[in-house]
Formats: C-alpha cells, structure tokens, sequence
C-alpha cells in the first residue's frame, strides 16, 4: 500500500467511526425467514452446548441452534468448544473471561496429565474430568456432555427448529478427524432424518475442501473472521467473497472482540459491504447465488437493531429472546407457519 493510498484509507476510517447506523432497512426479503439462532443454546441462562441450554433457546423465540463439536479418541463425536485446552481462546474460557455466558469449562489443571487435546482423550476419560462450573462457584458441576446423538434425538423433537449450524472445532493439523466426524454426522442424520437444514462450520480451507469433495450433500459455511489492530479495509475479510469462492450457499461472518480497534464500527462497515455484495453477485449469477449472511456472535441490543437494518439475513446470539423482539420490530419472518 502506498503512502498515498494508506492516508486516504486512514481517513477514511476516522471519518467512519462518527457514522450511524441506516435509519431505514431496504435489503431484507420480508418472505425469506430471519433467522434467530442460540449460539451454543441460550448459555446466559443454562450451560452452553447442554440439552437444557438448547431447550432454553427454542422457548426464548430461536429457530435455529448452533453448537459446537470434537471428536474423541474412540471416535465419539461430543458437543464441546475448546479442542485443545492450552489455546488461547480456551484459557481465557476456563479463567472466566469470555463475556455473557454463566459458567465456564471446568477442566483438569495445568500439567495434569489428564489435560490433553480432546482427540486424545476416549470418552470414558473425557466424562470423567472435563465438565463446567459457574462463573464465581468453587464447586463444579457434574452434566451430561451431550453426543451428537443425544443433540439430535432431542432436536428431532421441535416442528420450529429450522436450522442447524454444526461448528466442528477440527483444526487443519488434524483434519483427517473431521472427516471421522462427517461420516459419524450422515449415517446419524440418515437414521434420524431430521427435517431442520444442517450446515456444517469450519474456520480452516483445509478442513472445508475435503469435507465438500467427501460430503457434497450437506451445506458448509466459512467462518469469516477480522484480524486484530486496526482495519483500514474490512472488505479484505468479506465472507460473502468466501462463500462465492467456495460455492457455499451461506455467508457467517464473526463479530471481532476487542483485539480489533473501533471492532463494532468496522464489523458495522463490513457487513454494509457484505450485503450490497451478495445482491451484486445474485444478480449476476442467480445460479451461484449466496442466500444467507448470518453475523455472529451478536449480544448487543443496539447492535442487533442496526444489524437488521443494514439487512443481513439473521445472527447467531447468546440471547435469543432479545433478537426476537428486534425481528417483530421489524415485522420480519421468523417461523414458517
């Protein structure tokens, strides 16, 4: 980047941290269904990625659930987020800090050899030392960490669940396991034949090409994700641009944390860019075309608000009764009846 173009950009930026969000919505179909999806359930309320949790999102107003899956050493596929307890993401978990949610992951200490990667662990072993405790509480709680087979006997259950989003945690170092997952994934979905649409999530092209050369029946998504610092071009990080790349039919773009500066007005901007992009491309090419932008993970009421308005296509929240009341704002379509 030149320092010509590098000042123009930076102005830009500054320029668009003073900026609002539309008054008015013009892009959303009124016809097309909104979705309202419990990220890992309703994990304010109940303990993420749990039956319970799940049922707490559908009463709240969702029509659709995401959770997150790992596979273990014997090849059973559990609904867990943190693969490899020593990432970063995962410590900050164990420690409390992610925010909203009521518990965190009660897993073994530091050096115990019994704190291993999931992959490593068989289920028996699993149960055994990794569960969750609330946030402030000494005492761990002893639940059942659902299968994906419990996960599906209980969704199976609800004429209102519309969609699934299946978030395998598989990182590309492993990624044969996520094809061990998928195969576990079909014949379980062939046995159940649940009438909801799955789509699988992965953050790795090298876990979602073989997946979709292996598994071209089921529908995948490319979890788009902002650097940290200072984004002087959100566009670089379009997940509509992923989506048209990979043929997806969805496009799922993260909200960043606070590692990206201004992180809500450059999401903000960005998702203004994502939506006149999908119009753009299905215009060209209604064969290809990209049906759905979901924004996650969405907490903020104001956020959600302006995130209809922008018009994208529905978001995935810790607080699914909140995103209700948005969408009836709005008179948009949140169940098929």
């Amino acid at each position: 980047m030149g320092l010509r173009s590098g000042i123009k950009l930076s102005w830009r930026w500054i320029k668009k941290l003073f900026e609002s969000c539309p008054r008015r919505y013009k892009y959303n179909e009124q016809d097309s269904l909104f979705i309202i999806c419990g990220h890992r359930g309703s994990p304010t309320k109940e303990v993420e990625n749990t039956i319970p949790s799940f049922t707490s999102a559908m009463d709240e107003g969702a029509n659709s659930i995401e959770t997150d899956l790992c596979i273990t050493k014997d090849k059973v596929v559990i609904l867990w987020h943190d693969w490899n307890p020593d990432e970063v993401v995962s410590l900050l978990r164990e420690k409390g800090m992610e925010p909203d949610v009521k518990y965190k992951p009660y897993v073994p200490a530091i050096f115990s050899e019994k704190r291993k990667i999931i992959s490593q662990l068989t289920y028996q072993e699993f149960s055994e030392s990794y569960n969750y405790i609330e946030k402030g509480s000494s005492l761990p709680l002893q639940i059942k960490i659902p299968t994906f087979e419990d996960f599906l006997n209980w969704a199976i259950k609800y004429e209102t669940l519309y969609y699934v989003f299946l978030d395998l945690k598989v990182p590309a170092s492993e990624s044969e396991l996520a094809i061990d997952i998928m195969f576990q994934v079909k014949e379980l979905v062939n046995q159940y034949k649940p009438k909801f649409r799955i789509f699988i999530e992965t953050f790795d092209e090298k876990v979602l090409l073989p997946l979709k050369e292996h598994f071209p029946e089921f529908n995948f998504t490319y979890d788009a994700e902002l650097n940290p610092g200072i984004i002087l071009l959100p566009r670089k990080y379009s997940g509509v641009k992923k989506a048209i790349k990979y043929a997806n039919k969805m496009a799922v773009i993260l909200r960043p944390r606070l590692i990206t500066i201004a992180n809500w007005v450059t999401f903000r901007r960005l998702m203004r860019f994502e939506v006149r992009k999908r119009r753009r491309h299905n215009k060209k090419h209604p064969d290809k075309e990209v049906k759905t932008i979901i924004g996650c993970t969405i907490n903020s009421e104001s956020e959600m608000d302006c995130l209809v308005r922008i018009g994208i296509s529905g978001m995935q929240t810790d607080y699914p009764r909140t995103l209700l009341s948005v969408a009836k704002k709005y008179n948009l379509k949140t169940s098929s009846e």
